[in-house]
């Protein structure tokens, strides 16, 4: 079939990328919108998990320093006009609510992963608040995709069944987490 042949020219096409390649594709190419995931499942396939940890992690450093300070700087103040057009305005938080708004932010399923560090960079979170956090809550989904792509690279099938349901165990989690956050407080 032809998938079987477009599947073959992408594996050999990733296992002959360099790591430098693929490092400065997981630091760039999100911050123009490419999905993440796609580049993190090459990355499982090529270098594993392990060591893709180390890379991915390394490039979302700079990643996401370098779509905050965008966001917080350059694209702040025409995205601040763009919403006052439309009747909206940009997110100002108080200190104690950084911590909750940057867990709601990143945990919410959907947004791509620039949108969410362009958000974060427009509130103008604590920049390093937003980094840890933001690291921390990508690991377990870097982990996932990646423990996924090396599967599909050794053809272990239950690496790739557990993959999966890692990625639908931490869907629910963050499930409950949101609820959680969002939830009325009780006086």
């Amino acid at each position: 079939m032809w998938y079987a042949h477009v599947w073959s020219v992408f594996l050999n096409t990733v296992s002959a990328a360099s790591p430098v390649w693929l490092f400065l594709a997981v630091a760039l190419l999100p911050l123009i919108g490419c999905p993440a995931s796609p580049l993190l499942v090459a990355i499982g396939i090529r270098m594993g998990t392990m060591a893709g940890m180390g890379l991915v992690l390394g490039a979302y450093v700079i990643n996401f320093s370098a779509g905050y300070w965008m966001a917080r700087s350059w694209f702040r103040a025409p995205f601040g006009r763009w919403l006052e057009r439309r009747g909206q305005r940009l997110p100002q938080l108080q200190a104690a609510e950084e911590t909750q708004f940057i867990l709601l932010v990143r945990i919410t399923p959907g947004p791509p992963l620039f949108m969410q560090t362009y958000l974060l960079g427009f509130a103008r979170v604590n920049f390093l608040r937003f980094l840890g956090l933001s690291l921390l809550i990508q690991a377990f989904y870097v982990y996932a995709f990646l423990s996924f792509g090396q599967s599909l690279n050794h053809n272990a099938v239950w690496r790739a069944i557990l993959a999966v349901a890692l990625l639908i165990g931490l869907g629910l989690l963050v499930n409950l987490l949101r609820r959680h956050l969002t939830a009325p407080k009780k006086p």
